[in-house]
């Protein structure tokens, strides 16, 4: 019932993203690309939160509205059995998005966000900024070291990409912060 779920959320985004004019090619991740002032990124730190509990925090930093997004996340466990156990937008700068989804793959260790600010109801795209936009929550059976978390690409036609009012697409920089949420940062 939950893949049908999914399939059928899958489906209803790829219908309103045609709707909006996006084009859903097969992609394959590529060179960032913002045709609009400067870079944007999506930067993401983890932080051991318990004995067998992580927290990775999803930051955007954008310079001109964004209407959707896709994030299209993977992680290696750190010498652990490791589960995604939840999502968060609470107090987050896309907490009034009118579409939210999360479809985790812990077999594959995957997940893929997608979100969408209206749905036609004159919700207002994500204004310029920066800040985090989710927070996802993870669960070891044991001990170990900090997961590896990186963007990657979700079949059919998710790659990491921000989508602006009038659709045009902006793929965004990808950064890892360590477990400390320190200044040294992995860049791609």
């Amino acid at each position: 019932m939950i893949q049908r779920f999914a399939i059928r959320t899958t489906v209803s985004v790829s219908l309103i993203l045609l709707a909006m004019g996006h084009p859903l090619s097969a992609q394959v991740p590529r060179a960032p690309l913002d045709e609009y002032g400067k870079m944007d990124s999506v930067m993401i730190s983890v932080r051991q939160t318990g004995a067998t509990r992580w927290e990775a925090l999803v930051h955007l930093s954008n310079d001109e509205n964004i209407a959707a997004l896709t994030l299209p996340l993977s992680w290696r466990p750190g010498g652990m059995a490791l589960t995604i156990d939840s999502a968060s937008y609470s107090g987050l700068r896309t907490e009034y998005f009118a579409l939210k989804t999360f479809f985790p793959d812990t077999a594959a260790g995957t997940v893929l966000i997608g979100l969408i600010s209206d749905l036609g109801t004159g919700l207002p795209p994500l204004a310029p900024g920066r800040g985090p936009i989710a927070r996802l929550f993870f669960t070891t059976t044991s001990a170990g070291q900090a997961p590896t978390i990186d963007t990657t690409f979700i079949r059919p036609h998710n790659v990491l990409q921000l989508v602006t009012p009038d659709v045009r697409a902006i793929l965004p920089v990808f950064e890892v912060r360590d477990v400390l949420g320190g200044d040294d940062a992995e860049r791609h």
